[in-house]
């Protein structure tokens, strides 16, 4: 069944415009929204998606500006890379449509410097989570996570582009699951959960077909 889903970002779009190159992605995807001119406008440009600049200096008016740009509109899924927190009228009405990609294994390693956090704790592994967006910091119930080896031969850049595919990969299936009406609350009807860098596991094509196994 197609979905209306809109994208969110405030920086390149390099995640977005990866699962952009697939049709089957592409039907669902309805607009990309951004604060600002970003790189993730121009994304949306180069595949034909329509686009849609909220400007606004903090969170709290770009939550307002996307409440009051979509109260009218049918959304099944918001789809976030943004930068600041959401709050206010616009989490209250999504509630349970609104989900954030952030570049660390919550709970550990929460705000803007998720994957640098991480990396500077010395930890072993580097990832990224799919959660519902509530009014904390990267607090709301985890739907998907990812988790991979951190690589010391490699540079910080070499890592952190892992964890982005990581997050491309996430997103084909997600939106996948979506359109299949298998996403209930936080939990995955007939998903699996085998030793898998990702939980739970990956089985769109599309997204198996990006996936460099660690």
């Amino acid at each position: 069944m197609t979905k209306k889903v809109v994208l969110i970002a405030s920086s390149g779009g390099a995640v977005f415009s990866r699962a952009l190159q697939f049709d089957a992605f592409r039907d669902h995807i309805f607009m990309i929204v951004s604060d600002r001119q970003c790189g993730a406008i121009e994304v949306a440009k180069k595949y034909g998606i329509a686009s849609k600049v909220l400007s606004s200096n903090t969170g709290a008016e770009f939550s307002d500006a996307m409440y009051d740009y979509f109260q009218d509109q049918r959304v099944d899924l918001f789809v976030s890379s943004y930068s600041k927190l959401f709050s206010g009228k616009f989490i209250k009405v999504n509630d349970g449509k609104l989900v954030n990609f952030h570049p660390a294994i919550l709970p550990a390693c929460p705000g803007l410097e998720g994957f640098a956090d991480t990396v500077r704790s010395g930890s072993r592994f580097i990832g990224s989570t799919v959660h519902y967006v509530d009014e904390g910091i990267d607090t709301g119930k985890p739907l998907m996570q990812s988790a991979r080896p951190y690589d010391p031969r490699l540079s910080i850049e070499e890592n952190r582009h892992k964890v982005h595919l990581q997050q491309s990969i996430m997103l084909l299936q997600l939106v996948a699951w979506l359109a299949d009406e298998r996403i209930v609350g936080a939990e995955v009807e007939g998903a699996s959960y085998l030793i898998s860098e990702f939980s739970p596991n990956i089985e769109d094509p599309n997204a198996l077909s990006i996936y460099e196994p660690s």
